[in-house]
């Protein structure tokens, strides 16, 4: 290349020479005709000379269009190399492209295994920290199963055993702790409603089985001390302690043993009966008509179907009256009997 530029720039240097001498050749005969010849001599010479003259500038300006016209043709040709280079490099670097992305299908599938795996993976995680043991389970059989991860499904299976034991005993932990309160505070029907969720949450739980059973344990426990402190209220005539055990006690019994204690029952609510009386009677002669007024509104609350409710509702009115109230608070839980 630099060659044929030195040999372009030697060319040029001749044509350039060779035109400047026909132009000085060809302004000779135009000076020499100016200057010495007349006539027809003058304007031959001078239109000779012309013509010479103008074929030295045709020669300078053809050698000068041939010069740029070859200088473009190498510059051309040096573009046209460099495209070609670059196509080259660009040709092995689609080569290279077609290459690397040409995967066979089996290392595409074990790329999208391996995502499948790791998703696979978390969504076992999830499931365990919402305690879904079934699915996790199955999620683990298909990891084993398509997969072929014998070993991981197996710590897995331990780990999901693990976290359903843990979270069992908690629950049950929880649960016993609230039944047994519940047992304390002689709240039956409530402790029975939680071993029956307790149930449906752990249904394999054979502790959930023994509970219910302690359960019914304690409160036969419950219901026969209320019997025998009913028995010796009733013995020591208690009247007032017998009828706040029976009160208890009548969520315990079966309509056959309510049967049993109807009489003693019966005769422990006359008694009651014939002490308010006795009070109710004391106070109206003493004239504590408040008293009095209390203790008929207690009468006619606990025994409305007595005789004795019927005779103190008739002096209602004139008690209100005398003690100065329209209306008396009575705070104090109400039973009735017949008598």
């Amino acid at each position: 290349m630099k060659t044929k530029i030195s040999r372009l720039a030697k060319t040029q240097a001749v044509a350039s020479l060779t035109g400047g001498l026909i132009i000085v050749v060809g302004l000779v005969p135009i000076i020499l005709g100016a200057w010495r010849a007349e006539g027809m001599e003058r304007i031959w010479m001078i239109l000779g000379g012309a013509i010479v003259t103008l074929c030295g500038v045709l020669t300078l300006v053809i050698a000068t269009l041939q010069l740029k016209i070859e200088s473009n043709s190498f510059r051309l040709y040096g573009q046209l190399r460099d495209m070609h280079e670059l196509s080259l490099k660009q040709s092995a670097l689609l080569a290279r492209i077609a290459e690397n992305s040409a995967l066979s299908d089996a290392a595409r599938s074990l790329s999208n295994r391996e995502m499948e795996i790791d998703r696979l993976r978390e969504t076992i995680r999830t499931v365990i920290r919402t305690e879904s043991w079934d699915a996790g389970i199955r999620l683990v059989d298909e990891m084993e199963k398509r997969f072929g991860f014998t070993d991981e499904a197996g710590v897995l299976r331990t780990e999901i055993n693990e976290a359903r034991n843990k979270a069992m005993r908690t629950k049950f932990d929880q649960a016993s702790q609230m039944i047994d309160q519940l047992a304390k505070t002689h709240e039956w029907e409530k402790a029975e409603k939680e071993i029956e969720r307790l149930h449906h949450a752990l249904p394999d739980e054979p502790r959930v089985g023994k509970m219910r059973d302690a359960l019914a344990q304690r409160k036969e426990k419950r219901k026969q001390q209320l019997l025998a402190n009913w028995k010796s209220a009733c013995g020591r005539d208690d009247v007032d302690d017998a009828i706040g055990i029976l009160r208890d006690l009548d969520a315990y019994l079966t309509r056959e043993e309510a049967r049993e204690l109807e009489e003693t029952a019966r005769s422990v609510f006359k008694a009651k009966l014939l002490q308010l009386g006795t009070q109710f009677q004391f106070a109206v002669s003493e004239h504590r008509w408040r008293d009095a007024l209390e203790i008929g509104v207690q009468i006619t609350e606990e025994f409305p179907n007595s005789r004795m409710s019927k005779e103190v509702a008739e002096a209602m009115d004139g008690l209100r009256s005398r003690a100065g109230a329209r209306d008396v608070d009575v705070t104090y839980t109400q039973h009735t009997a017949e008598t």
